[in-house]
């Protein structure tokens, strides 16, 4: 089993390729520290966490719950995630037939999942995603916190209602998944929440209920860097801008002058001008970025919120 800290007496599971060390993705501190081959300065805290190289990147031996990951940027996520190695549980709030198709395709590329049920609006849910989720394979190492709804109003026609759906799921839905994380995930995991650049760095006119609701995330994530430190465990959002899933070209008309106006090329056209890449965001845009973040390459990163818009919003 694995190795105590020295003060915590926790055990600290590995960022690394579980084939080559250990089981069930728990490793002790002296399997998971290796020191570099060209050697450093001596010393207590000079030894270099997880692997060098390619394998860093792995996230073999890994478990991971995406929530909302039936679809769009979520489902981009849990596949990318089973890509790189890591078994993945589905979540998904209504389209079980969506949600399957992602877990077929999660194991035809080599890798295993599951797809579970559960609305994060409700606790009572979040509660029981997570229950499930660890009976699955007896743990989880990295929780991707996804679901999310949009809204477009002007502040003067903001229903209580309207408020209160916005901020159920974006807001204090993800509040309760972070909760959940922190309660069920292995000592050394990962918990990475949704922003959004309209959150961040960019005011859209009839925006303030959605851009609020993931505003609210970087405190969050700035906080609970801290209060999960004692299990090790790092805390971090991303605040992706327009992204091209299936609600991108509704979204992105209400972002554009005139925006109704224009037929979905027209769209794209006006939206890759965003960029000085001059192209358009891919849900794989956002996945990379996740999987690094979940993987030992991405330990050091803790309480950030990390905009992933090609430069749209400079």
């Amino acid at each position: 089993m694995a190795t105590a800290l020295t003060e915590d007496s926790l055990e600290v599971p590995l960022f690394t390729n579980s084939k080559a060390n250990g089981v069930n993705g728990k490793h002790s501190i002296a399997e998971d520290v290796h020191e570099d081959p060209v050697p450093a300065k001596k010393g207590k805290y000079n030894a270099i966490p997880g692997p060098l190289g390619l394998a860093s990147a792995s996230l073999e031996g890994k478990v991971a719950l995406v929530t909302g990951a039936g679809r769009g940027i979520g489902r981009e996520m849990a596949l990318e995630l089973g890509r790189r190695g890591a078994k993945v549980i589905v979540n998904y709030a209504n389209s079980s037939e969506s949600a399957e198709e992602v877990v077929a395709a999660i194991k035809a590329s080599g890798s295993d999942a599951v797809s579970i049920r559960a609305n994060v609006s409700d606790v009572d849910q979040i509660v029981a995603l997570f229950e499930k989720a660890k009976q699955a394979w007896g743990y989880i190492n990295i929780v991707c916190s996804n679901s999310g709804v949009v809204s477009f109003g002007h502040v003067k026609d903001v229903t209580p209602e309207e408020f209160d759906r916005v901020f159920g799921v974006n807001t204090r839905g993800q509040f309760f998944v972070a909760r959940e994380a922190y309660k069920n995930l292995e000592v050394g995991g990962r918990l990475i929440l949704m922003g959004s650049i309209t959150g961040q760095a960019k005011g859209v006119p009839k925006h303030s209920v959605y851009s609020g609701s993931k505003g609210t995330i970087e405190t969050f994530v700035r906080c609970m860097a801290i209060d999960f430190g004692d299990k090790k465990i790092t805390v971090n959002a991303i605040a992706p801008g327009g992204i091209k899933t299936d609600m991108y070209h509704a979204v992105c008309r209400e972002y554009i002058p005139e925006g109704l106006n224009l037929d979905d090329d027209g769209v794209d056209e006006f939206a890759a001008g965003w960029s000085p890449l001059h192209r358009v965001g891919l849900p794989i845009d956002i996945a990379r970025v996740v999987c690094f973040l979940a993987s030992q390459d991405g330990e050091w990163i803790n309480g950030k919120v990390l905009g992933i818009d090609g430069a749209a919003c400079m």
